[in-house]
């Protein structure tokens, strides 16, 4: 029984000493992340940087836009009723989007952007209207 607790013991030592570097790493990595909004005269776009190196893209025509809407959420919560991941939000706005499917008359409502601050939102809100998008 001594020795299995041994084994145990400089196994976990083992393990976790040599994945706190990496930890460290990865969650300077997710500190350093930048994130750019882009209103153009086509398409609105959201980009994650780190660095040099885009992470990840998500773009939308305009024209494709049905309307946005700034909405703000105080303690809001959040399920996905089809997994066990819940989102809880205890103050942002955030911006939403009725996206249009293709040619059909369907119509996705996709969250866009998640902002700290109602005057964040509100300047890309404008510049979105300024791009002729219908705004609430």
């Amino acid at each position: 029984m001594a020795s299995a607790l041994l084994f145990a013991g400089i196994f976990a030592t083992l393990h976790h000493v040599l994945w706190l570097p990496v930890s460290v790493v990865l969650m300077a990595c997710i500190l350093l992340v930048e994130t750019e909004l882009v209103v153009d005269f086509d398409k609105f776009e959201v980009r994650r940087f780190l660095g040099p190196f885009t992470i990840k893209s998500q773009q939308w025509r305009l024209e494709d836009i049905e309307g946005v809407v700034l909405a703000e959420y105080k303690g809001a919560t959040q399920y996905i009723s089809h997994s066990q991941f819940n989102v809880i939000r205890a103050h942002s706005f955030i911006l939403t989007a009725r996206i249009r499917k293709g040619n059909d008359v369907a119509f996705d409502d996709v969250e866009m952007f998640e902002f700290a601050s109602h005057a964040q939102g509100m300047e890309v809100l404008n510049a979105l209207k300024a791009q002729h998008v219908t705004a609430a």
